[in-house]
């Protein structure tokens, strides 16, 4: 074919007739709609997926082969592109031609179909994507371009239904761990529908004013996961009944059970390090490494798929599972700069540790150091993340303005501290909003210097009163198990007083020095973990004064292996658990084996405790 040219295709039936770069051609059935006005224009250069879109967009909209030269009559068309998984030379004079072709048409709209493989760091998928954006902007199109990036699709012409129809008897294989994500067909193809006759576009609703932009959507990139999914699983569904079938299944089963199966994940892990291509094979988490990837990855159509985490320690060290969605990590923004005096700018993905480090070489620090500093300052919005001073009781509290992605109105809302936004969002764990960007206060660097003192049989109002000492910086209360008659009271201050130890460049204890070492470690690290996961269970309760009080009186009815106490002001935010009353946060320690009784010990003399819902174990 030496020039683009375009035929009627309501019907996915392929042709024998193939363009260049193996683009799939298709030919007519069944009578042209009557509506000539909406036009799509599809190119497929071999992928075998373009044929089940035209079958979907043929029940409604006239579609063409490719774009030809304009014969008038038409209105703005549109303009789908599959992209192969390598775009070489041929590939891209094509696609040259097509957007030419597709610029005299007054196409107002063009939609680039991907992969998901660009957020694996596949740099094949990542420059076919990047040339063809380049070719659209170089053609001078100027309708709206939007890319969509799916998981593995499912659909009648799709590679992966194929080989699912080929391995599926072979499903007992599969361990549960190897997983990815799964979209179906025409779970996709109503996106890209929905995005080209703009009824994705959001209303601009909800509360944003001048401090919330919409993202552009003149260039947009959408992300669609679809479901994480065992491969087993998914197999499973594609074994089919026949002798034949039942027979391989019944040989993988006992292969399985000679551990072939385990192998098999072993070497798909082993090829996803080496080979990028192979890396699709088993996705849990991503790791994208800009608020942009972010936003395509939470956009309303996809946010349901995912869970948004910080340093993943709630999957990893709590164990907390989200079935169904793949975890998406923020690791990868991590820049902290200054945003102006006393004030630091950090993207959701920056940990404390590295807050702490940039600006300690500024001679500077934050208000509140938690013990454990491997969490992220995005994470800290949601959760109530508290340390080391009185101050400010949690990291949130130090937070002047917020950076969010609506996915509901497909906006970035920027908000201060007492602001809409800000106010109904902090803490709220059902909120859809994604944090990107936090400012915080910041300090001149101190020198801190620790008072300890060891008593017995210490009553509640004792302890609250030492809690409330506002002559320290900051004031802890440890209890090495429920049944000892002992407390240990650390009161930290800037200046030395009484007998106070020499300086501490951080107002923390032992333990928490002995954790963020353990992090640094991936060995150590992974053996912490998976110890809190296993064996440990973890939680925090707010206490009120009246529930410490009965908390302090019958605490010892249940095997608590570790109890810190501090103490958190009331801050008057909707959704924090500690907005009308002063609190006393209980973190503790019991072993899993003792959370039957634990559980059985809250409802009877604390029914209505309130409970940190990022901080505790699965």
């Amino acid at each position: 074919m030496d020039s683009p040219s375009f035929g009627s295709i309501p019907t996915a039936a392929p042709s024998d007739r193939r363009g260049e770069a193996g683009e799939v051609l298709y030919t007519a059935a069944g009578p042209e709609p009557a509506d000539r006005g909406d036009v799509v224009f599809i190119a497929g250069f071999g992928n075998a997926i373009a044929a089940d879109f035209a079958a979907f967009v043929g029940r409604k909209a006239r579609v063409e082969v490719v774009p030809g030269d304009d014969e008038g009559g038409h209105a703005p068309a549109s303009l789908v592109l599959f992209l192969p998984p390598r775009l070489g030379e041929p590939g891209r004079r094509r696609l040259m031609e097509l957007l030419d072709a597709a610029a005299r048409r007054s196409v107002g709209f063009v939609g680039i179909v991907g992969t998901f493989r660009v957020h694996l760091n596949d740099p094949v998928a990542e420059e076919t994507e990047r040339l063809a954006l380049a070719l659209v902007r170089s053609s001078g199109i100027a309708g709206r371009v939007a890319v969509f990036r799916p998981g593995l699709v499912l659909s009648p012409n799709s590679g992966v239904s194929r080989w699912l129809g080929r391995l599926g008897p072979l499903f007992p294989l599969a361990p549960g761990r190897l997983r990815t994500c799964f979209i179906e067909g025409e779970e996709l193809f109503a996106a890209i529908e929905a995005e080209r006759s703009g009824d994705a576009r959001p209303g601009g609703t909800g509360e944003v004013g001048q401090a919330g932009r919409a993202v552009g959507h003149r260039r947009r990139a959408y992300t669609y996961l679809g479901a994480n999914l065992a491969w087993r699983e998914v197999l499973e569904r594609h074994r089919g009944t026949s002798a034949g079938r039942r027979v391989a299944t019944a040989v993988a089963r006992v292969l399985s059970w000679l551990l072939a199966g385990q192998l098999v994940a072993l070497a798909v892990g082993l090829l996803s390090r080496w080979f990028p291509g192979a890396r699709p094979w088993s996705v849990r988490t991503l790791k994208p490494r800009s608020m942009r990837e972010i936003v395509s990855l939470c956009h309303d159509g996809n946010i349901g798929r995912v869970r948004v985490v910080g340093y993943n320690n709630g999957v990893n060290h709590f164990g907390h599972r989200y079935p169904g969605r793949t975890i998406v990590s923020t690791v990868g923004c991590h820049r902290a700069v200054h945003a102006g005096p006393g004030v630091l700018k950090a993207d959701c993905g920056a940990t404390i540790r590295e807050a702490r480090e940039y600006l300690g070489g500024r001679g500077e620090e934050l208000f509140v150091m938690p013990n454990y500093s491997f969490v992220s300052v995005g994470t800290s919005f949601f959760v109530p993340i508290h340390g080391s001073s009185l101050d400010y009781a949690t990291v949130a509290d130090t937070a002047c303005r917020v950076v969010l992605y609506d996915p509901n109105s497909d906006r970035i809302v920027s908000a201060g501290r007492d602001e809409g936004a800000f106010r109904e969002n902090v803490y709220n764990l059902r909120s859809r909003m994604v944090v990107l960007r936090l400012y915080l206060r910041t300090k001149p660097k101190s020198r801190y210097y620790v008072r300890r003192e060891t008593w017995k049989n210490a009553g509640a109002d004792e302890l609250l009163a030492a809690l409330r000492d506002r002559d320290a910086a900051n004031v802890e209360i440890r209890q090495a198990h429920a049944a000892s008659d002992t407390v240990t009271i650390s009161k930290y201050s800037n200046e030395p007083f009484g007998p106070s130890g020499p300086a501490q460049e951080l107002p923390r204890d032992a333990l928490g020095r002995l954790w963020d070492r353990l992090e640094e470690n991936p060995v150590t690290s992974f053996l912490m973990h998976a110890l809190s996961r296993h064996v440990a269970w973890h939680t925090e309760l707010f206490l009120t004064p009246a529930e410490f009080e009965r908390f302090w009186a019958t605490h010892t009815k249940v095997a608590l292996r570790k109890i810190q106490l501090r103490y958190i002001r009331r801050d008057g935010m909707p959704h924090s658990p500690f907005r009308d009353e002063d609190c006393v946060s209980a973190d503790l320690f019991l072993f899993r084996f003792d959370k039957a009784a634990f559980d059985g010990y809250l409802a009877k003399y604390l029914p209505n405790v309130r409970c940190n819902p990022g901080k505790h174990s699965n």
